[in-house]
C-alpha cells in the first residue's frame, strides 16, 4: 500500500507529498526537510513519517510547538488513513494514495476498463494560476490562508480585477458543508457596506468551491503590525479610526445575524488609496457555521491566528456570539497599539493558558501617548468573560464615538444611527 500526505490547511494548502513504501519523510520548513513548507509555526524539522511493511508511523522531531494527531499531542503514533496531522499552522491528512487518485479521477462510461493513463487528476491550488474559473482568469497568487488560496484574477466579462478565493477540495467534502456554503452565498451577496469586502459571485468547479470578491489594493493589518518597531508605533488616533471602521462592519454583520468567528489582522485590509479598512472572510465564516465551527476549537485543530482568538472559543463553546468578534477586534487594536498580540507563549499550552487566564499589559506601558479612555475601551474588549465586554457592537461604537467627540477626532459615521 502506498500513502501520501495532503495539506488541507495552512500556507501550503493544496499541496501533497508522496511517501515511499519503505522510507522516511521529513516534515518541516527548513531546507533539510522534504516538505519545505513556509510555515513560521513549524520547526525546521518538525516531525517525520516512517513507512515500512505497509504501515506508517508519525514521530515528533522535538519540535518547538509539538506535533498533534487527530487532536492529541503525540511523540510517536501509528498512522491510519484519514488521520490529520497538525504541525505549526499546517494540517496534513494521511491518505491511501491509490484510493485518493481514484477518488480525484473523473468517472468515464467504461470506468472499470479505463486505463490509469487516461485518468486526469484535478490540479492543486498552486496549479490554478493561468486557468479560468467561470469568467475569472486567474493571474497570480496574492495570499495563502488556512482555508484556501486567494488570487488576483480578471473578470473577463467586465474587464476588471477581482480577488478570487478558492478553497481546497476538503472544504466541500460532505453535503452539510455544501449546503452551508450555498446558504452563506445567499446571505452575503446582497450585503453592501463600505467596510466589508463585497462578494460578487460564488460557485463550485470540480472539487473547488470559489468566491469572487472585491479586489482591494493594499496591505493586511498583519503586515502593518509586523512593521511596527521598524516604522514606529501607529498613533492611537489611527487605531481608533480602524476600530470605528471595523466596528461598523461588525455591526452590519450582526444586523444580519452573522458572526465572523475568525477576526484577526489577516482578515482586515487597508486600502492604499484612502487608508480605509475593510473586513473580509465574512462569507467563509458563515459557510463554516455548524459542525465545523465547533471543530475549530478542538485541540490541534485551531483555525486562525490563535493569539487573537477569544478565550471561550478555545474551550469549545458552541454559542460564541458577536462578543467573540469584539474580542478579536480588541486583540487586533491592541497589536496595532503595541506591536504584539495581547497574549503569548512559547508553546500552544502556554499560549492557551495566557489567553484564558492572564490579563495583558496595558498598552500605555508600551506607548505612553495613548489616550487613557481609549485604552479602557480596548481593555474591556479583551475581558476573559464575554459578559464583561461590551454587550454589542452598537455599545462598542457608542464608546468609540464618545472618545472621538472628547478628542475632536473625525471618522465616517454615515449609515450608523447609534
Amino acid at each position: 500500500m502506498t500513502f501520501r500526505l495532503v495539506v488541507i490547511s495552512g500556507p501550503a494548502a493544496g499541496e501533497h507529498f508522496d511517501l515511499t513504501e519503505d522510507g522516511v519523510l521529513l516534515i518541516g520548513r527548513g531546507k533539510a526537510s522534504d516538505t519545505k513548507i513556509n510555515d513560521a509555526g513549524m520547526s525546521r524539522i518538525h516531525c517525520k513519517v516512517v513507512t515500512a511493511n505497509g504501515t506508517a508511523k508519525l514521530v515528533d522531531a522535538e519540535s518547538s510547538s509539538g506535533t498533534f494527531l487527530s487532536g492529541a499531542k503525540v511523540d510517536e503514533a501509528e498512522l491510519e488513513v484519514g488521520n490529520v496531522i497538525v504541525a505549526g499552522d499546517t494540517q496534513l491528512r494521511f491518505e491511501n494514495m491509490n484510493a485518493a487518485v481514484a477518488a480525484d479521477s473523473p468517472t468515464l462510461v467504461h470506468g472499470t476498463n479505463q486505463s490509469p493513463a487516461l485518468r486526469k487528476k484535478y490540479p492543486t491550488l498552486k496549479d490554478l494560476v493561468g486557468s479560468t474559473i467561470q469568467q475569472y482568469r486567474i493571474e497570480e497568487i496574492i495570499a495563502k490562508g488556512n482555508n484556501g488560496m486567494v488570487y488576483r484574477a480578471t473578470d473577463t466579462e467586465k474587464n476588471k480585477p477581482v480577488a478570487l478565493k478558492v478553497m481546497p477540495p476538503t472544504f466541500a467534502s460532505d453535503e452539510d458543508q455544501k449546503a452551508r456554503f450555498i446558504r452563506a452565498m445567499k446571505t452575503m451577496m446582497p450585503i453592501k457596506h463600505p467596510h466589508i469586502v463585497e462578494i460578487y459571485n460564488a460557485g463550485k468547479k470540480g472539487p473547488f468551491c470559489w468566491i469572487a470578491m472585491e479586489y482591494v489594493s493594499g496591505t493586511t493589518l498583519t503586515e502593518i503590525i509586523e512593521l511596527i518597531g521598524i516604522d514606529g508605533m501607529l498613533d492611537w488616533e489611527e487605531v481608533w479610526r480602524i476600530g470605528v471602521q471595523i466596528g461598523r462592519a461588525l455591526n452590519e454583520a450582526s444586523n444580519h445575524n452573522i458572526i465572523h468567528r475568525n477576526l484577526t489582522p489577516t482578515n482586515i485590509l487597508r486600502r492604499s488609496e484612502d487608508r480605509a479598512c475593510v473586513l473580509g472572510d465574512l462569507m467563509l465564516a458563515k459557510a463554516l457555521d455548524g459542525k465545523n465551527a465547533v471543530q475549530i476549537t478542538q485541540p490541534g485543530q485551531l483555525i486562525g491566528d490563535l493569539p487573537y482568538m477569544a478565550p471561550e472559543r478555545t474551550q469549545g463553546v458552541e454559542n460564541a456570539d458577536t462578543r467573540s468578534d469584539i474580542y478579536g477586534l480588541g486583540a487586533t487594536m491592541y497589536a496595532l497599539l503595541t506591536g504584539r498580540p495581547p497574549c503569548s507563549g512559547n508553546s500552544m499550552i502556554e499560549l492557551l493558558k495566557s489567553i484564558r487566564e492572564e490579563a495583558p499589559k496595558k498598552p500605555k506601558e508600551i506607548q505612553l501617548s495613548i489616550d487613557e479612555l481609549f485604552q479602557d475601551v480596548v481593555m474591556q474588549m479583551l475581558e476573559k468573560d464575554p459578559n464583561d465586554r461590551q454587550a454589542s457592537t452598537s455599545q462598542l461604537l457608542r464608546d468609540l464615538q464618545r472618545i472621538g467627540q472628547f478628542n475632536n477626532l473625525e471618522a465616517d459615521w454615515s449609515g450608523w444611527s447609534g
